[in-house]
């Protein structure tokens, strides 16, 4: 989904131009649909989509989706209703006289929608104007096994319902009647957008099984042969512009698709391409983003054939505007003069002006949904931020940058995907991928990345999303240069379980324990509590850590220490009273490890792994409890200690110091890979499924005999 401008010139494109009518029409099901109880082809599948038709018109503005979908499984009930999400109303910056269409919008898929340009109020601002999308021309219908018809009645304003979501998207949903096992779901429904085109991108690929599947985009009028017709056959003479006022002169497109399958283009200009038998896309645990790995075509409009030439005008654009934001005025000079003196070193500097913008009020992080990074860079001076001491994460990353720079310090803007979302393709010629901004600053000829617009994110901290992703930005000669920020270490993410625990004759136990956070970890609980409230993130980092220890174990939090203070371990206090299970006559059973007491794989069987293995960020693990025995109890034979190595991705260590009237246990698990292969999903099991077994040691305490009996 692009933003782009259009001038038109002669004949006007008229709004009662006609569309011409998509070519998928409701039909009548085949015995062998009605019948289907399952499908040989997709074993065990919920539901099957029998036929998927998209249809993109930009001439006339608007995109069709048709399906015909089989319910195999009480499961296959939830396609019943049919998720449309879209931008409805927003506005986009227009430079110059381009003053006719523009903008961008992004409908229906599975991951996340890319967002566009937040609301402006374009009455005050002339550089300002309005899009629109609506959905509309609803058609569908439910046939039962037995062919019966129950169609779906109402207009578009019945039955849609609306719930709205980040930044002005709105998720709209409709509902199929009288759905049940072995019902067959047809609909048709339309996107209608105005003020500007939309290059599409297609999702090949589904989460169900797809028999059939056809794809048609007819491309603005300019790139379609009867343009030379004038304005002959409701074609208007226009010229397409990017956003920054460049022509347009070429379609282009990125795909992954099957072997043997390519998009195709027809005499009268549209893009097609036809499927059958599409597998559905992966459903494996630690996958990363799908959209850049499943079958999908994304088109886009462009001014030149050559992608760094593309990125290098569109950062420099950027940069621009960039620049002009963020020129420190004279509020950001003597902000940054007053924490950041003179005599400070560079590095010293670049901490201070950090924990500076780290106060401000972050407005993404005390919101549910996060807004994503956009092209658009605010009118004014970033002082507005510093003024209001509040910002969202790209303006408060903005003002860092303007601090550091007022500050003598040399920092530039990066801007990146995050790897929760996508995965950066620089062929894809399309700034909406790059969906936030990170600070490069230069301490003594090397460059450190900073996330100042990370609420909580102590220095030199990266979110994990933001580390190991691909950007671009631009170096200090101006040119274009894409970019990979750095990863992390697994010891900048640990979680730390320590404490001392008395074993009662009976099985009781009680004590006190600490559990600590460093890194990623903390970052979460730590913004778990700006979004809610502390109470709320104790009460469920209570439940994280109770799931841990053992049955009939209960373990409630005292206190918490070092929430507001990013800079410090995040630390819960937690006491821990109940009883063990394991009391029989003159012997106790007590777990060996008390958090990993209930340790299992958690990576299951799967000879035909296809995805990456993405863990987020590497971690390491300490556990060091001691148990005090009752009084005339003894440790029963020696724990056998454990350590193992695979290769240079994990390592784990166990080994317990035993005294007359305790035994403590340590255990460290350091696993330094974020992402691996598929083909190593096998060793990788392999490795957890030792590390598990150990974890699950018992040590026997057994009654001493008293002397003369």
């Amino acid at each position: 989904m692009r933003f782009h401008i259009e001038l038109c010139f002669g004949t006007l494109l008229l709004a009662t131009a006609a569309p011409w009518v998509a070519s998928a029409q409701f039909q009548a099901p085949t015995k062998e649909e009605l019948s289907m109880t399952s499908d040989p082809d997709a074993p065990g599948a919920a539901a099957v989509y029998l036929y998927r038709e998209e249809k993109v018109d930009d001439p006339h503005h608007f995109r069709t989706v048709y399906a015909r979908i089989k319910v195999l499984t009480e499961k296959g009930k939830d396609l019943a209703t049919v998720h449309i999400t879209y931008q409805r109303n927003f506005v986009i910056s227009i430079t110059g006289d381009n003053s006719s269409r523009s903008g961008s919008a992004s409908e229906n898929h599975w991951d996340a929608p890319e967002l566009v340009h937040t609301g402006e109020d374009t009455g005050t601002n002339p550089d300002l104007r309005a899009g629109h999308t609506e959905v509309s021309a609803i058609e569908a219908r439910t046939i039962h096994p037995d062919g019966t018809v129950v169609p779906l009645t109402g207009t578009p304003a019945d039955l849609l319902k609306v719930s709205k979501g980040t930044s002005q998207f709105n998720e709209m949903t409709f509902n199929l009647p009288s759905v049940e096992v072995g019902s067959i779901l047809e609909y048709r429904y339309q996107v209608r957008y105005d003020r500007f085109q939309l290059a599409p991108d297609w999702q090949i690929q589904q989460p169900y099984f797809v028999h059939k599947a056809h794809y048609v985009f007819t491309p603005d009028e300019q790139f379609l042969p009867s343009r030379n017709l004038g304005g002959g056959g409701g074609v208007s003479n226009t010229v397409l512009y990017g956003q920054n006022g460049e022509v347009m002169t070429d379609i282009r497109s990125v795909a992954i698709l099957p072997p043997g399958k390519a998009v195709k283009q027809d005499g009268l200009g549209n893009y097609y391409v036809d499927f059958s038998d599409i597998p559905a896309f992966p459903n494996e645990p630690f996958a990363p983003p799908l959209a850049a790995r499943i079958y999908h075509v994304n088109f886009f409009y462009t001014f030149t054939p050559n992608a760094k030439e593309y990125w290098q005008k569109e950062m420099q654009a950027w940069i621009k505007d960039v620049d002009r934001y963020t020129a420190p005025a004279a509020p950001v000079k003597s902000a940054a003069n007053e924490v950041a003196l003179p005599s400070d070193t560079p590095l010293e500097k670049a901490k201070k002006l950090y924990e500076l913008v780290q106060k401000l009020e972050n407005r993404d992080t005390s919101s549910a949904s996060p807004a994503i990074a956009t092209d658009w860079v605010p009118q004014g001076n970033v002082e507005t931020v510093l003024e209001h001491k509040s910002g969202n994460s790209e303006q408060i990353a903005f003002l860092y940058l303007s601090l550091a720079r007022a500050a003598g310090l040399n920092a530039r803007p990066e801007r990146i995907v995050s790897r929760d979302r996508h995965t950066f393709s620089a062929e894809l010629q399309d700034t909406t991928q790059l969906d936030s901004v990170l600070i490069g600053v230069n301490i003594n000829g090397e460059e450190i990345t900073l996330d100042p617009g990370e609420k909580m994110a102590p220095f030199q901290t990266l979110h994990w999303s933001h580390a190991g992703a691909g950007g671009v930005a631009l170096m200090a000669n101006g040119k274009v240069e894409t970019i990979l920020t750095p990863l992390q270490d697994n010891k900048d993410n640990t979680v730390i379980q320590v404490g001392n625990l008395n074993v009662s004759a009976e099985g009781a136990v009680s004590g006190t324990l600490k559990v600590g956070f460093i890194g990623q970890q903390a970052l979460r609980w730590r913004q778990l509590s700006l979004r809610s409230n502390p109470d709320v993130m104790k009460q469920q980092l209570e439940n994280a850590i109770a799931a841990q220890v053992p049955d009939g174990i209960q373990a409630h939090i005292d206190r918490i220490s070092g929430l507001d203070d990013p800079s410090k371990q995040l630390v819960a206090v937690v006491t821990v009273t109940g009883s063990l299970a394991g009391h029989a006559g003159k012997h106790l059973v007590l777990p060996r490890l008390f958090f990993e007491s209930k340790a299992a794989n958690p990576f299951p069987a799967d000879d035909s792994r296809t995805l990456p293995v993405d863990m987020h960020y590497p971690v390491q693990e300490q556990e060091q409890i001691t148990y005090v025995f009752p009084s005339g109890y003894a440790l029963e034979g020696a724990p056998q200690d454990a350590s193992m190595k695979w290769e240079d991705n994990a390592a784990y260590q166990l080994r317990s110091k035993v005294t007359a009237s305790s035994i403590t246990t340590a255990r460290i698990l350091a696993r330094g890979f974020t992402m691996i292969d598929a083909k190593e999903y096998g060793p990788l099991r392999d490795f957890y499924q030792k590390v598990a077994e150990s974890d699950r040691q018992q040590i026997v305490l057994s009654e001493a005999p008293v002397a003369g009996k």
